[in-house]
């Protein structure tokens, strides 16, 4: 049977680990699409991102490095499409590969004019570029030695909850493990085959689980309701397009994802975020 790590504890231990470190710190699916992030965005990276060629460069880099890992046990160091340092840190069980931990928007210790000279050749695209030198010169410094200690403590929280899920599995309950199957994998594209053959069950059980746990229920409906839960989370908690929003919470179809917004919450996407976020 297929035992999924907890993520939403990885995720708990990391927020602690934030704690005491400014690190960017963020767990991503294999397709790249960010699952949890620990500590906001720096100054740089948001002048990089919040551009559509920003975007799609930062996000076919993470893609790059996640597919880097495949194979891999060990943490991976690189230089990110803007010149930043980054280690993509692997998580696994039974040597496949579940998802990713990024690590990084920093500088390394060796000289800095160095390494924006190298920032600056890799981001002559970007039209404030004044603003992204001076935010560049606002990131984090870290010597080699801090960053292995960081992920060496990401690897720790890891291994804490591989050794939890074997404890806890088989405590829960068949609708447990269909909600955190939904939690982990929201953001993809699910079968019922393929949710099915992960949970180890036949797709009528699978049915007859969704619908015993609420009235006319569905798998779908089901995916549905969490996808547009984090919608509204990151509607509100962020400033990304509705497009990109969309797209992480595994709706990438921008009139389709506005269509089931409305329906599921009365009004469309941009109407939501312009009558509850805060100013």
């Amino acid at each position: 049977m297929n035992r999924e790590l907890n993520i939403s504890r990885l995720n708990e231990l990391l927020i602690n680990l934030q704690e005491i470190t400014t690190l960017k710190i963020s767990l991503h699916d294999l397709k790249a699409n960010e699952l949890y992030t620990v500590n906001k965005r720096s100054a740089f990276c948001d002048l990089i991102i919040n551009t559509p060629e920003g975007y799609s460069r930062c996000y076919a880099c993470d893609l790059d490095a996640i597919n880097s890992m495949e194979g891999r046990t060990m943490p991976y160091q690189y230089r990110c499409h803007a010149g930043l340092v980054e280690t993509a840190i692997p998580v696994t069980e039974s040597g496949q590969l579940l998802a990713v931990i990024l690590l990084g928007q920093i500088l390394d210790n060796s000289p800095v004019n160095e390494q924006w000279q190298r920032t600056y050749q890799l981001c002559g695209w970007h039209a404030q570029f004044a603003e992204l030198e001076n935010a560049f010169f606002k990131l984090p410094r870290l010597t080699p030695r801090t960053i292995q200690a960081a992920y060496k403590i990401i690897n720790a929280c890891v291994s804490e909850v591989r050794l939890e899920k074997i404890i806890s599995y088989d405590r829960k309950t068949e609708a447990q493990h269909l909600t955190d199957y939904i939690n982990r994998n929201y953001s993809q594209t699910l079968s019922l085959d393929e949710i099915a053959y992960d949970l180890a069950i036949s797709k009528s059980k699978l049915c007859e689980i969704a619908r015993n746990m609420e009235a006319d229920g569905s798998v779908g409906k089901l995916i549905t309701r969490k996808r547009i839960e984090v919608a509204k989370q990151k509607l509100l908690s962020s400033e990304l397009l509705i497009q990109e929003v969309a797209t992480l919470v595994g709706i990438p179809d921008y009139n389709y994802f506005t269509k089931v917004f409305k329906k599921q919450v009365g009004t469309t996407p941009s109407e939501f975020r312009k009558r509850n976020q805060v100013h």
